[in-house]
């Protein structure tokens, strides 16, 4: 199968296109810039902007199916809602037969603006003519761990939201999940993708803290946020307790990537 992937030098891109090369699918990735070969002949890359809509039908041309993982928070209303809708409208000209796009859980259900934007997009996706699949997936494990890093800024302590609950998930157990659906074929909404864990965030800190190297002395001080948004993930509505589960723990991969203050070592 030959596949575009959007977003592929991002952190689910990254992982991604080598697993679906090694699926043994051929891959295009799709940059707004040119990137050096891969040095693998399985693998080349194209310059298009979803942005701008420049280089998208030539992205697609020839192509069996998309893995659209492409984001940006900062801007998501023109390349998240707007690049989709072109990256749709030149998919159907070319007679793409598949579009996968990466969604999040709780798009649907959490008022924050971002996910507002990842919600517009599933409806482009679901009212182009392309047959498609949609897989929303919980926050990643290196996503939760980079959220932390910047709250321990704080001097003294280290503040997280109250009566948060996370259920972290692989980036590589998505982009294996991802795969599937390639060879599965147009399913619509698929399950609901998570960690195989769902715990409080206290806890995921304290986790955190243990595997920070030369250990980690702030407090960890929960505060209750106020508002709309952070109800909806008091809720749990970021969590997915009866869809899909990866196998990668929190802990697994704390102890994976992160030096240990109880002395295992990462192996990156």
């Amino acid at each position: 199968m030959r596949v575009l992937i959007t977003g592929g030098t991002g952190q689910l891109g990254r992982v991604g296109v080598p697993q679906v090369a090694a699926a043994g699918h051929f891959v295009r990735v799709m940059s707004r810039r040119p990137l050096a070969p891969f040095g693998d002949s399985r693998i080349t890359s194209i310059v298009g902007d979803l942005a701008t809509g420049v280089g998208l039908s030539e992205a697609v041309a020839n192509i069996d199916a998309i893995i659209h993982a492409a984001s940006d928070p900062l801007n998501a209303r023109a390349v998240d809602v707007d690049g989709t809708r072109r990256l749709t409208e030149a998919a159907r000209a070319s007679g793409v037969g598949h579009l996968v796009y990466v969604s999040i859980v709780g798009v649907d259900r959490i008022p924050y603006a971002y996910y507002q934007r990842k919600r517009d997009t599933e409806r482009v996706v679901a009212e182009s003519s392309v047959p498609y699949s949609i897989l929303r997936a919980t926050q990643f494990h290196a996503f939760i761990a980079f959220l932390l890093n910047l709250a321990s800024r704080a001097p003294l302590i280290l503040p997280i939201p109250s009566g948060f609950h996370v259920q972290s998930v692989a980036t590589e157990e998505v982009a294996t999940r991802l795969c599937g659906a390639l060879v599965d074929g147009p399913r619509g909404l698929l399950r609901d993708f998570g960690g195989p864990e769902i715990m409080p965030l206290e806890n995921a800190t304290l986790l955190w803290t243990q595997h920070r190297p030369g250990g980690f002395a702030k407090w960890i001080l929960p505060i209750y946020l106020p508002g709309r948004t952070p109800a909806a993930f008091r809720a749990g509505y970021n969590t997915a307790p009866d869809g899909d589960r990866g196998t990668i723990t929190w802990r697994d991969w704390l102890a994976r990537v992160l030096p240990s203050r109880f002395g295992t070592t990462a192996s990156r």
